[in-house]
């Protein structure tokens, strides 16, 4: 019978482990559908804002800078080319300046009613369309006389005017002021349509309104998740810190926004926190995720950075010529160098085991192929993101500082982490459900176990109790002196005894329990003591009282089997109640070698495999729920795990 029982079990185990299996594989599988629709999202968001940002083209009509589509003549027809400096040389300054050109190329991608956007400097012009009078920006221009009124003072001015169906442009220029040249004359942006004039104001906000919105929600939803684990008090500070991150960056692209309407904008030091705060809490994220020496040393870096930024704005408060010149050496020069020796640490970090920053530079990597082949393909295009990094290149090499460089940088590290973040969260649900899975079928296959020990020990008392029976049976048959007989009752007697183990408890359960385990303990050559005092009915659930005592028990005669030959080998079980208020539960072994920690310090499972590790969870769980802790301690070869579960 107990033979046939541990078959079963045994098969109950494979069957469990085989489901585990098929279960991982159905979730890798709908893990990957879900990665490749997040991925597709990602991609078509991303579309949709360069989408946004990029204007619709505008065609630039400027004979300053393409002369050689122009022909410049006078009022009475007479062609002029200017010289090798671009200049011209007029009869007076008085002189009307014809500039014309043909719009025939252009005739396919005009609508009906085309703008012209003209900005005039340091001169007067009018605009005219097919000979018709369309712009007179600085409203001097006398038509049909072809001449300009008096100028009383240098003019400055430009607008947008609808130029109709016209196939050919001119415009009349009278210079102010010499030399007389090319780089004075006015510009003109030729737009096909109101929609694409539109575009180029749409274009210029959506590159700061729609990644702000992103930021902002990104902001939220981290800022909710903290609080959420906060109040279960699992809390984890960096997400507060990447949700602060994007905050930040939700700021800087609302600025220029904001800073005609909030007065606090416009002071200058508050605009330099502003771009400054987010390189501040990289540093504070890199340093989050980092394990073992460097996470006791690498706070320098951080706290430095951010004492120097409070300082920089203490200063500047004070004297803010002083000042300007620390904040400037911080920002273009301390921070880029900080964020990069940081990230230099968390690399080599990586390729020390850490499994995050390996994720992090694995994902990363991806992230700046993924970047390069957009900056490549916007270039190709002219598009809105070349524009940008060109722009960023440019100033910080004019600039001699390293910032505007990081800055570009800095988006696709908050992307890296936010993407982290969410990993996490997502595996922690994974892993957790995996878990609650795993205990169940333990709590399961405990449980059975218990009610199979105790049915066992119910069967040796029952037994026990039936053996005086037994034994004047045996007396009478032998006073009738019948030796047969006797034999053959003495070996139906024989199969039906087992050894019984000692009674501890008249509670079934826990004496059951406790006996397999003095039954295990003997089987390997170790000294077992056990005190039990327990009435027969507790407050606490048999499922939990069993995984509770089950999983100290097999944890201790794990490390009990694994010692050598001759090595000391001990077991102390104690089950008690204290003050009638709860149950006292303390398990104490022998152990030779080392313990297996994390970089936290956790105890690790020396098993391999799945579905290990997970008793000191399932341990601290049944704690929990009875409002207790779960104590573990080693000290000198001695491991002491214990708790102390209050009654329901």
């Amino acid at each position: 019978m107990i033979k046939n029982k541990q078959y079963v079990h045994g098969h109950s185990e494979e069957a469990a482990a085989l489901h585990f299996r098929t279960e991982s594989i159905y979730q890798k599988r709908w893990f990957l559908l879900a990665l490749v629709l997040a991925l597709a999202a990602v991609w078509g968001i991303f579309s949709y804002i360069g989408m946004t940002q990029t204007a619709v083209p505008v065609i630039q009509l400027n004979p300053g800078t393409e002369p050689e589509q122009w022909t410049f003549t006078l009022k009475d027809g007479t062609v002029l080319t200017p010289d090798q400096s671009g200049g011209f040389a007029l009869p007076s300054a008085d002189t009307v300046l014809y500039c014309t050109r043909s719009l025939a190329e252009y005739r396919d991608r005009l609508t009906s009613n085309p703008l012209i956007y003209v900005s005039v400097w340091n001169c007067d012009a009018a605009v005219l369309a097919d000979g018709r009078l369309v712009a007179d920006p600085t409203h001097r221009f006398l038509w049909p006389e072809g001449r300009f009124e008096p100028a009383m003072e240098p003019s400055a001015g430009g607008g947008l005017f609808s130029i109709g169906s016209a196939k050919e442009l001119t415009i009349a220029v009278r210079f102010l002021s010499e030399p007389f040249s090319l780089s004075a004359l006015p510009t003109l942006s030729l737009y096909t349509e109101l929609h694409a004039y539109s575009s180029q104001w749409t274009a210029s906000t959506a590159s700061s309104a729609l990644p702000a919105g992103i930021f902002l929600a990104a902001a939220l939803f981290l800022a909710g998740l903290f609080l959420f684990q906060l109040y279960y008090k699992k809390a984890n500070w960096g997400g507060l810190l990447l949700a602060l991150l994007a905050l930040s960056f939700c700021l800087q692209n609302t600025v220029s926004y904001s800073v005609y309407v909030i007065w606090m904008l416009r002071i200058p030091v508050v605009l330099w926190g502003i771009q400054v705060f987010p390189a501040l809490i990289i540093l504070w994220l890199l340093w989050y995720h980092t394990q073992g020496k460097l996470r006791r040393l690498g706070w320098l870096l951080p706290v430095l950075g951010s004492v120097g930024f409070a300082g920089g704005i203490l200063w500047r408060l004070v004297d803010n010529a002083s000042g300007a010149r620390w904040t400037n050496l911080l920002q273009s020069k301390l921070l880029p160098l900080a964020v990069l020796l940081a990230l230099l640490c968390c690399g080599w970090h990586a390729y020390r085991g850490n499994s995050y920053f390996r994720r992090f530079f694995l994902w990363g990597g991806v992230l700046v192929v993924c970047a390069g082949c957009g900056l490549f393909l916007s270039f190709l295009q002219n598009g809105s993101w070349w524009n940008s990094f060109y722009i960023a290149l440019r100033t910080s090499r004019m600039m001699g500082n390293l910032f505007h460089l990081m800055e570009q940088a800095s988006y696709l590290l908050l992307l890296l982490f936010f993407l982290m973040a969410v990993y996490d969260f997502v595996q922690n649900i994974v892993h957790r459900n995996q878990e609650l899975q795993a205990l169940t079928l333990q709590n399961r296959y405990t449980a059975e176990h218990a009610a199979y020990l105790s049915r066992s020990l119910d069967d040796a008392r029952a037994l026990r109790h039936e053996l005086r029976h037994h034994m004047e049976a045996l007396r009478a048959l032998c006073r009738e002196g019948d030796l047969q007989r006797i034999s053959s009752y003495a070996e139906l007697l024989g199969s039906q005894w087992n050894e019984v183990s000692g009674h501890y408890t008249d509670n079934a359960l826990l004496n059951a329990l406790v006996c397999s385990y003095a039954d295990r303990a003997k089987r390997l050559g170790a000294e077992f003591e056990a005190v039990v005092q327990a009435p027969e009915q507790l407050a606490i659930e048999d499922a939990d009282l069993a995984v509770l005592l089950s999983n100290m028990a097999d944890n201790a005669l794990e490390a009990l089997s694994a010692a050598a030959d001759g090595q000391d080998r001990w077991l102390r079980l104690k089950v008690e109640i204290f003050e009638n208020t709860g149950l006292f539960i303390s398990c104490s072994n022998s152990f030779h070698g080392q313990l297996k920690r994390d970089h936290n310090g956790a105890l690790l499972s020396t098993k391999t495999g799945q579905g290990h590790g997970l008793g000191l969870k399932a341990m601290r769980r049944v704690a929990e729920k009875y409002n207790s802790v779960l104590v573990v301690e080693t000290q000198r070869q001695v491991f002491h795990i214990k708790t102390y579960l209050y009654f329901q």
